[in-house]
């Protein structure tokens, strides 16, 4: 019996020897097929992850993130270790003990794959690294394969990093829902804040929503899961000693967010940081753009961009007002859509915060002739009919119960919750202004349009406009250089011009209707005198013209007829603006850019830019032209700058039917343009010329620029420039008999030698009449293409 016992034992050992050979074999097979698919991880911060591109501003401020996956990478030291803590206590417990997997979770998974029940994953933190780094597709699959590659990459991972390495890992990669990945850009997505600020239920509840953040565990979407969850880990963490009862009890009474957060009112500079995004996307592609962490550091200052979105947004409305209410469109009615009135919250209230100058939605809850009542958010609001003189209609005609309409918040009682308004209507025309620095050519502010959210179009950079008036310093710049000078007298009468580059008869003729008869070229440019103009582009000959506006820079489609000298023909506001730093630069013209640098997600320098200069002038002319064009602002077209403390020059331009209103100026270290007319082209309104319409813009940015940086740099005389004492009417040198003593600028040797007599006098038109310098100007004249 003990032999048949030990003969039938050894039989069974040997079988059982042979069945463990079998399935260690068969594992080892298995696991050779399995390991052979699988990456050798040796590097692994060699893996990029996908990282978004930032655009920052001149002073390094945040203006847009472009990504697929947003994402910020941090270091060990810089994610707070209540954080780790957390993602320990809720993911993987076991975390610094394991050796990257942990069998009594694998167990409960596996069990929970056989038997088709959710009991959880098995997964520790470096199967979930593996799984996100190198298994992404795969990630929903719940298979034995998928969990036995997760196996074999954590050992991988294991053997070659430390914990700390790991966990740092894990923490930059995860999604965590939205366009959120790792913790960094979760932190700021949900809170608002740098993870190194997260506190206690912060940190739980990110944490928490780790397994599923865009389904089950969605903040958003379902935050009774979230807080469930959030409480469990925190209570945890406490069983475990990581907290506090009192942190705990603290923790549990904090509320979830309820949408992203969104640190601004709005999205500063989009028109800008939209050609950024263009330029990059064309130099580089969609993948380095949206998934190579680029850091590209812009000219844009950020105050500014504000004060010139401000500035054409006010400028528009005051141009829109003076037309009157647009009774065309009608405004939407909550009670004609069957919505209670009582309970109606408009979609931009939740973004909005109540305080002056906010210019909102307002919902109409009664009104009469005298007033009309609002209701924004929880606040009353009265608006009188004075503050809707503007619309030309009583309030009745124009508003009913239940509509919505634009309102701005003139005055606030917050104790009552009570607003005083004005009303508001979107414009229907648009603008551009574009400020550089015409130290570097950096350009400091871009505004493309009234809204982008409106209209994507950029008319800074990619509108092409008839110039009008702005296009006559060119000309005129030409004229110096060929023999005429700021005292040259020339003759403004009508006459039709023999057009011999079209064969066509040209009749320009002035604005105004009227004629100086004899003018100085001074007097003609302050004046805008459309005739003078046109006798210069004929006596320097139009081809001169185009090659003196190709030294400016313009590459546009240029055609050298008569009618350029009035700016008949089409240019960008990006190329004007550039065009005219030459003046304050003593002839040199910068060449605008948008990009100071930029480096990959490593730090290394991809792209860097310098300014781009060239002297297209000689000083000696650009100073005399400089001087001019500050007479514009002083005395002619460009009179409501003047009251800027800075020495401005500047030239206003406005095309027929007063379609499009100019007005470019500049200090010493910056030149801004604006532009205002329509998307297709269409009158303004009758007389807004540029100095009315366009003007106003530039000074408006201007005032609050000379506040924050005011000019204390003056021009310095070039050696090759002699100032003389002249009479303005006459152009000759100033005499007792004289009535108009001016100090004028002049090439040496090109100064007059007469002195003014009283034939002259009598030459210029009601010489001892009462002049007060120039008051109506003729900008804006006929400027057909003949």
């Amino acid at each position: 019996m003990k032999q048949f016992f030990l003969k039938h034992l050894k039989i069974f050992l040997i079988a059982i020897s042979i069945i463990v050979t079998i399935l260690i074999g068969a594992l080892t097979g298995i696991l050779l097929v399995y390991q052979k698919g699988l990456p050798q991880i040796t590097n692994l911060e060699d893996i990029k992850p996908v990282v978004m591109t930032r655009i920052y501003d001149d002073n390094k401020k945040l203006l847009k993130e472009y990504a697929i996956e947003k994402r910020i990478i941090l270091k060990y030291s810089d994610i707070p270790q209540i954080l780790k803590n957390a993602i320990i206590v809720s993911e993987d417990s076991r975390f610094q003990s394991h050796w990257g997997i942990s069998f009594t979770s694998i167990f409960r998974a596996v069990s929970g794959i056989i038997f088709k029940k959710n009991r959880g994953g098995g997964s520790t933190i470096t199967m979930q690294l593996a799984r996100n780094l190198f298994l992404f597709e795969e990630r929903k699959q719940r298979t034995f394969g998928r969990k036995l590659k997760e196996i074999l990459l954590s050992i991988q991972i294991e053997k070659n990093y430390s914990k700390d390495q790991i966990l740092t890992f894990y923490c930059n990669k995860i999604p965590f829902g939205g366009p959120a990945y790792g913790v960094e850009a979760a932190s700021r997505y949900y809170f608002g804040k740098s993870a190194r600020d997260i506190n206690l239920a912060e940190s739980a509840l990110l944490t928490a929503i780790i397994p599923s953040p865009n389904g089950r565990y969605n903040i958003f979407k379902n935050p009774d899961n979230c807080r469930t969850k959030r409480d469990q880990i925190l209570k945890k963490m406490l069983y475990l000693k990581y907290t506090t009862k009192e942190e705990l009890e603290n923790a549990l009474k904090v509320e979830l967010p309820t949408e992203p957060f969104d640190d601004d009112e709005y999205e500063v500079g989009s028109y800008f940081v939209e050609e950024i995004r263009k330029d990059l996307e064309s130099k580089f592609g969609d993948t380095l753009l949206y998934e190579g962490g680029l850091k590209v550091y812009s000219t844009l200052n950020n105050e500014m961009q504000k004060w010139a979105e401000q500035s054409l947004q006010q400028g528009l409305r005051d141009l829109h007002k003076r037309g009157g209410w647009r009774s065309g469109k009608k405004l939407y009615n909550v009670i004609k859509e069957k919505l209670d009135p009582e309970s109606f919250e408009h979609e931009s209230w939740g973004k909005i915060k109540i305080k002056a100058g906010v210019i909102t939605s307002g919902l109409v809850t009664s009104v009469n002739n005298s007033k009309a009542i609002f209701r924004i958010k929880d606040h009353k609001g009265t608006l009188s009919a004075k503050e809707a003189k503007w619309t030309r209609y009583s309030l009745r005609r124009i508003l009913k119960k239940g509509d919505i309409a634009l309102v701005k918040i003139l005055g606030i009682d917050e104790k009552k919750k009570e607003l005083k308004l004005g009303l508001e209507q979107e414009p229907e025309m648009t603008g551009a202004l574009l400020a550089i620095d015409n130290r570097t050519g950096a350009i400091k502010a871009m505004v493309g349009g009234y809204s982008f959210e409106r209209s994507k179009w950029n008319n800074a950079t990619q509108a092409l406009r008839q110039t009008g008036s702005t296009i006559k310093p060119i000309v005129y710049t030409a004229a110096i250089e060929n023999g005429y000078t700021p005292s040259t007298i020339i003759l403004d009468e009508p006459r039709i011009f023999e057009n011999r580059w079209t064969q066509e008869p040209y009749e320009p003729r002035n604005h105004t209707g009227k004629y100086m008869g004899p003018v100085t070229f001074r007097m003609a440019l302050e004046k805008s005198k459309n005739l003078v103009t046109a006798r210069i582009v004929e006596s320097i000959t139009p081809p001169k013209v185009v090659e003196y506006a190709r030294k400016f820079g313009i590459t546009s489609n240029l055609i050298p007829v008569m009618s350029i000298g009035l700016g008949s023909l089409e240019i960008t506001l990006k190329e004007m603006v550039a065009a005219y730093t030459v003046f304050p630069n003593y002839g040199i013209r910068v060449n605008p850019f948008k990009i100071s640098s930029i480096l990959d997600q490593n730090n290394n320098i991809v792209e860097e830019n310098f300014p781009d200069k060239k002297q297209v002038l000689e000083p000696d002319t650009a100073y005399i032209m400089n001087y001019l064009l500050q007479g514009v602002v002083k005395y002619g077209s460009g009179f409501r700058a003047r009251v800027l403390d800075a020495p401005v020059g500047g030239k206003t331009g406005t095309t027929n039917n007063f379609s499009n209103a100019w007005f470019i100026g500049y200090t010493p270290t910056i030149t801004v343009g604006v532009w205002v007319g329509h998307f297709i082209e269409k009158s303004l309104g009758n007389n807004e010329t540029g100095s009315r319409a366009a003007a106003p813009v530039f000074v408006e940015f201007m005032k609050k620029y000379l506040e924050k940086y005011p000019e204390m740099k003056r021009y310095r005389k070039p050696s090759g420039v002699i100032m003389v004492k002249i009479d303005k009417l006459t152009g000759k040198l100033f005499s007792p008999d004289c009535l108009y003593p001016f100090m004028e600028c002049f090439l040496k040797g090109n100064e007059p030698l007469d002195n003014c007599t009283e034939e002259d006098h009598m030459q210029i038109q009601d010489y001892y009449g009462k002049y007060e310098g120039p008051i109506e100007d003729d900008d804006g004249e006929e400027n057909d293409t003949n």
